[in-house]
């Protein structure tokens, strides 16, 4: 996958892909089971979203189901125009408000405009779909490790 040219120079690679679901005890069924993908730990909830996230891994490829945590969660909201499915694209950055900053500046539409609490520690923003041709991206800085 090649990185689109409105993030050339902030990204470093992909980060996961997010898929939004209605029940995220049943997806796992899919994932975990009929798949054999691997859960990289507990359900996290995250605040800010609403959500409540569950990550997995195939190989080295990191995948979220994304489960609405509240009627008013953004995911909720998709799910109800569109189902479930593929939410977003997620690219790992080195400093999220520098990636922001830079895209502002470029006259990039964003629907943060300062890093975000994500989930696992990660920092995030996300680009509006209508500056990406329609995909929703999301801007990802991983936690510092810990020392």
């Amino acid at each position: 996958m090649t990185t689109p040219e409105i993030l050339s120079g902030l990204v470093r690679d992909l980060h996961h892909v997010a898929v939004a679901v209605e029940r995220l005890e049943e997806a796992r069924l899919l994932y975990e089971g009929a798949l054999g993908m691997r859960a990289s730990g507990d359900v996290e909830f995250v605040p800010g979203q609403k959500v409540n996230v569950l990550v997995l891994f195939a190989g080295t490829q990191r995948v979220e189901l994304v489960e609405p945590a509240s009627e008013d969660s953004p995911i909720s909201g998709f799910l109800a125009k569109r189902g479930g499915g593929i939410h977003h694209v997620a690219w790992r950055v080195d400093d999220v408000q520098a990636a922001i900053d830079a895209l502002l500046a470029r006259g990039v539409r964003m629907i943060h405009t300062t890093a975000q609490p994500g989930s696992h520690g990660t920092s995030v923003a996300f680009v509006h779909p209508k500056a990406t041709g329609g995909v929703l991206m999301e801007l990802v800085q991983d936690a510092a490790p810990a020392r």
